[in-house]
Protein backbone atom coordinates (compact mmCIF):
# COMPACT_ATOMS: atom_id res chain seq x y z
CA UNK A 1 0.00 0.00 0.00
CA UNK A 2 1.06 3.22 -0.66
CA UNK A 3 -0.38 6.61 -0.13
CA UNK A 4 0.62 10.12 -0.66
CA UNK A 5 -0.03 12.78 2.25
CA UNK A 6 0.04 16.53 1.72
CA UNK A 7 -0.10 19.19 4.29
CA UNK A 8 0.69 22.73 4.14
CA UNK A 9 4.39 21.40 6.59
CA UNK A 10 5.16 18.22 4.47
CA UNK A 11 4.39 15.61 1.51
CA UNK A 12 5.19 12.62 2.56
CA UNK A 13 5.34 8.98 0.36
CA UNK A 14 4.47 6.10 2.72
CA UNK A 15 5.52 2.27 2.03
CA UNK A 16 3.87 -0.02 4.73
CA UNK A 17 4.11 2.23 8.01
CA UNK A 18 4.50 -0.39 11.07
CA UNK A 19 1.79 0.18 13.39
CA UNK A 20 1.60 -1.24 16.95
CA UNK A 21 -0.28 -0.43 20.49
CA UNK A 22 1.71 0.93 22.83
CA UNK A 23 -0.50 1.13 25.95
CA UNK A 24 -2.91 4.07 25.37
CA UNK A 25 -1.60 5.14 22.13
CA UNK A 26 -0.59 3.52 18.72
CA UNK A 27 3.25 3.48 18.03
CA UNK A 28 3.48 4.03 14.22
CA UNK A 29 6.92 3.80 12.36
CA UNK A 30 6.50 5.39 9.03
CA UNK A 31 9.79 4.28 7.41
CA UNK A 32 13.52 5.43 7.51
CA UNK A 33 12.97 8.63 5.07
CA UNK A 34 10.33 10.39 6.94
CA UNK A 35 11.55 12.50 9.86
CA UNK A 36 10.13 12.15 12.45
CA UNK A 37 9.87 8.48 11.69
CA UNK A 38 8.35 7.50 14.89
CA UNK A 39 4.73 8.95 15.92
CA UNK A 40 2.50 8.10 18.59
CA UNK A 41 -1.47 8.32 17.89
CA UNK A 42 -3.66 8.67 20.36
CA UNK A 43 -7.44 7.02 20.50
CA UNK A 44 -8.62 10.49 19.74
CA UNK A 45 -6.98 10.53 16.30
CA UNK A 46 -4.62 12.62 16.89
CA UNK A 47 -0.65 12.38 16.84
CA UNK A 48 1.54 13.84 19.38
CA UNK A 49 3.73 15.70 16.89
CA UNK A 50 2.80 19.18 15.11
CA UNK A 51 1.38 18.00 12.45
CA UNK A 52 -1.63 16.63 15.12
CA UNK A 53 -4.48 15.00 13.00
CA UNK A 54 -2.91 16.12 9.50
CA UNK A 55 0.00 13.59 10.12
CA UNK A 56 -0.14 10.57 7.95
CA UNK A 57 0.69 8.13 11.00
CA UNK A 58 -3.05 9.12 11.79
CA UNK A 59 -4.20 7.57 8.50
CA UNK A 60 -1.92 4.52 9.33
CA UNK A 61 -3.46 3.65 12.02
CA UNK A 62 -7.16 3.90 10.55
CA UNK A 63 -6.02 1.82 7.95
CA UNK A 64 -4.52 -0.57 10.97
CA UNK A 65 -7.72 -0.57 12.19
CA UNK A 66 -10.09 -1.07 9.11
CA UNK A 67 -7.39 -4.23 8.48
CA UNK A 68 -8.96 -5.22 12.22
CA UNK A 69 -5.74 -4.21 13.69
CA UNK A 70 -6.07 -4.40 17.65
CA UNK A 71 -7.45 -1.33 19.56
CA UNK A 72 -5.12 0.66 22.25
CA UNK A 73 -6.57 0.20 25.59
CA UNK A 74 -8.68 3.28 26.97
CA UNK A 75 -7.30 5.51 29.60
CA UNK A 76 -9.24 5.74 32.87
CA UNK A 77 -12.33 8.10 33.44
CA UNK A 78 -10.86 11.52 33.67
CA UNK A 79 -7.06 10.55 33.22
CA UNK A 80 -5.61 12.01 30.18
CA UNK A 81 -2.40 10.52 28.80
CA UNK A 82 -1.49 13.68 26.58
CA UNK A 83 -3.58 16.70 26.73
CA UNK A 84 -6.83 17.37 25.29
CA UNK A 85 -6.41 19.56 21.67
CA UNK A 86 -9.68 21.49 22.84
CA UNK A 87 -10.82 22.81 26.11
CA UNK A 88 -13.87 20.71 27.32
CA UNK A 89 -15.89 23.75 28.45
CA UNK A 90 -14.92 26.19 25.49
CA UNK A 91 -13.55 24.02 22.71
CA UNK A 92 -10.70 26.66 22.44
CA UNK A 93 -7.02 25.33 21.99
CA UNK A 94 -4.93 24.36 24.34
CA UNK A 95 -1.67 24.04 26.20
CA UNK A 96 0.34 21.92 27.92
CA UNK A 97 1.27 22.59 31.50
CA UNK A 98 3.77 20.99 33.19
CA UNK A 99 2.71 22.39 36.98
CA UNK A 100 -0.57 20.65 36.20
CA UNK A 101 0.50 17.04 35.23
CA UNK A 102 0.37 14.22 37.78
CA UNK A 103 0.59 10.39 38.12
CA UNK A 104 -3.62 10.30 38.56
CA UNK A 105 -4.54 13.23 36.63
CA UNK A 106 -2.29 12.34 33.14
CA UNK A 107 -1.27 15.59 31.53
CA UNK A 108 -2.41 19.17 32.82
CA UNK A 109 -3.18 21.74 29.89
CA UNK A 110 -4.05 25.48 30.58
CA UNK A 111 -6.99 27.18 28.22
CA UNK A 112 -6.16 30.78 27.67
CA UNK A 113 -9.68 31.31 27.33
CA UNK A 114 -10.53 30.93 30.85
CA UNK A 115 -7.32 29.81 33.50
CA UNK A 116 -9.91 28.35 35.68
CA UNK A 117 -11.20 25.67 32.68
CA UNK A 118 -9.04 23.04 33.62
CA UNK A 119 -10.54 22.97 37.33
CA UNK A 120 -13.88 23.26 36.59
CA UNK A 121 -13.41 20.41 34.27
CA UNK A 122 -11.85 18.09 37.14
CA UNK A 123 -14.43 19.16 39.04
CA UNK A 124 -17.12 17.97 36.36
CA UNK A 125 -15.26 14.56 36.22
CA UNK A 126 -15.25 14.18 40.12
CA UNK A 127 -18.51 14.76 40.08
CA UNK A 128 -19.28 11.91 37.46
CA UNK A 129 -17.13 10.14 39.27
CA UNK A 130 -19.37 9.86 42.44
CA UNK A 131 -22.45 9.67 40.30
CA UNK A 132 -21.18 6.31 38.82
CA UNK A 133 -19.66 4.91 41.99
CA UNK A 134 -23.49 5.47 43.29
CA UNK A 135 -24.87 3.36 40.54
CA UNK A 136 -22.73 0.38 40.91
CA UNK A 137 -20.55 1.21 38.03
CA UNK A 138 -16.66 0.79 38.10
CA UNK A 139 -14.94 3.51 36.99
Amino acid sequence: MQTLTRSAAMTVRQQLAAVRVAGYFYAVDLGDPVRPQHHRVGINGECTCSLGRACPAVDAVRSYLAEGGQRAERPPFGYYPVRPARCPVCHANTATAESLSSRNRGEGWICPSGKSHYWQHRATISAMRRKLVAHGKAV
